[in-house]
């Protein structure tokens, strides 16, 4: 009995490992969970992350302060036992074991402008690396919008195609039912039903679709049950400003333009650089050097400077030291300004097209808000007409065939209105993240040096 029960044990601890979504809760996100989700779990956030570090890191290297340099050397060699018959005595046999330690320590005093020079590079290389890193997010963000605005289109469309398909199953059986069968109408009807059906069928799988494209935008496994805490696609209540108020924010907020200047400002830097090394480099040194052989003969004693294999020697002081090659530092400050200037002029290039693209995204807006409006008047007036060509078949003045069409055509035009809906919230999302006023990621900006 004991051992019946250990392996029922056993079998429902297997369970839990192998089949664990058979227990596990379905996550219900709104968009924020989502996006912030999306920037926590993703790879290639991470991987900004680890080049943010690695610049800090080359900050480092350019700030040595005053930590000196250490270098240090240990030897270990047979040597011969008699220095002034060097040959004779170590192929005799009459040798000894040489040990050599020396160390040495220098620290640089002043570089004339070289290491403040790097350090500025080295700041700029870290600013760059945020800047990349607050651009990626921001295309994330407006990735898992764009995917979770399509799942709330996806449900809308299902729930019209259900609700288009009972209405018309209900007006097919009531048709069917007359007396006097309209079998044009009963026909028309049923071809629009496996119509709608077939695009409730393409609805669904969108839905699916989008959901597990929501799973890996958010890294989820692939198992893991998800729903959207939101109900239904609204239109964004986000009041839209003036051209050049998205012009003039973008220029402050955009990652794009901050990575265009930064380049810049680095060829400048180097150019600087290059000037400076003109000047010399001073810095101050010890070293402390050591040998031992003991049993030599020749060459002196231990406290003779000259003595090879047994010796002490220490000294500290200042070093002056520079390369005055005119041409070479010449032709590489030419060099820096010629790439400076390239840049520069690439800089002018992207920021126009960067401009550009504000304005497009601003016309793309106002063109999706003008057909939304238009969409939501004309389902207003196929609205109305259903109701009047129902109410004037109420009472039998009116056409049967009339208010199918009216139906159909509400129905058509609440489909249009939602897929205006999603298209006019996604671009104002996109308009919204180049003023930097869309969603606020980890408030990078603060990180820039």
């Amino acid at each position: 009995m004991k051992s019946f029960i250990s392996k029922v044990i056993v079998f429902i601890g297997v369970s839990f490992c192998l089949a664990p979504t058979a227990f596990s809760k379905t996550l219900v996100l709104n968009f924020a969970q989502c996006a912030d989700m999306a920037l926590h779990n993703n790879e290639q956030i991470k991987a900004a992350d680890q080049d943010i570090k690695l610049s800090k890191a080359k900050l480092s290297q350019a700030k040595p302060g005053m930590i000196p340099v250490v270098k240090y050397e240990h030897r270990l060699a047979p040597v011969p036992g008699d220095i002034d018959d060097s040959a004779g005595s170590f192929f005799g046999g009459d040798i000894s074991i040489f040990n050599n330690f020396k160390i040495e320590m220098g620290s640089a005093v002043s570089s004339f402008g070289k290491i403040k020079t790097a350090q500025e590079l080295a700041k700029i290389g870290i600013n760059a690396s945020w800047f990349q890193k607050s651009k990626k997010a921001d295309e994330i963000i407006l990735k898992t919008y764009q995917i979770y605005q399509g799942i709330l289109l996806a449900r809308e469309l299902n729930h019209l195609t259900d609700e288009a398909t009972d209405a018309i199953q209900k007006k097919v059986k009531a048709l069917e039912n007359d007396q006097v069968k309209d079998q044009l109408t009963i026909l028309k009807l049923k071809i629009a039903l496996i119509e709608i059906q077939k695009q409730s069928l393409e609805a669904k799988k969108n839905e699916k679709l989008a959901l597990e494209a929501l799973k890996v935008q958010l890294n989820l496994d692939p198992t893991q049950n998800i729903a959207l805490a939101d109900g239904t696609l609204t239109r964004s209540a986000y009041s839209v400003r003036s051209l050049d108020y998205y012009l003039q924010k973008s220029k402050s907020s955009m990652p794009d333009y901050k990575l265009l200047q930064a380049g810049v400002s680095a060829k400048e830097k180097q150019i600087k650089l290059e000037k400076l090394n003109y000047a010399p480099n001073l810095g101050v040194g010890a070293f402390f050097d050591v040998g031992r052989a003991p049993g030599i003969t020749g060459g002196g004693d231990e406290n003779n400077f000259t003595n090879p294999f047994n010796f002490t020697k220490a000294g500290i002081g200042l070093q002056l030291k520079g390369e005055l090659d005119v041409v070479k530092t010449k032709s590489k400050i030419n060099q820096a300004k010629a790439d400076y200037l390239q840049t520069s002029y690439k800089r002018n290039a992207a920021l126009q097209g960067l401009e550009l693209d504000v304005k497009k995204t601003y016309l793309t807006v106002q063109q999706n808000k003008t057909v939304l409006d238009y969409v939501s008047e004309e389902k207003k007036s196929s609205r109305q007409m259903v109701f009047l060509t129902k109410s004037n078949m109420d009472i039998g003045v009116g056409d049967q065939k009339d208010y199918v069409d009216a139906l159909q055509s509400y129905m058509t035009y609440q489909g249009y209105e939602y897929q205006a809906i999603y298209n006019y919230n996604v671009a104002l999302s996109e308009l919204r993240a180049k003023a930097g006023d869309f969603y606020n990621t980890t408030s990078i900006s603060d990180k820039i040096m």
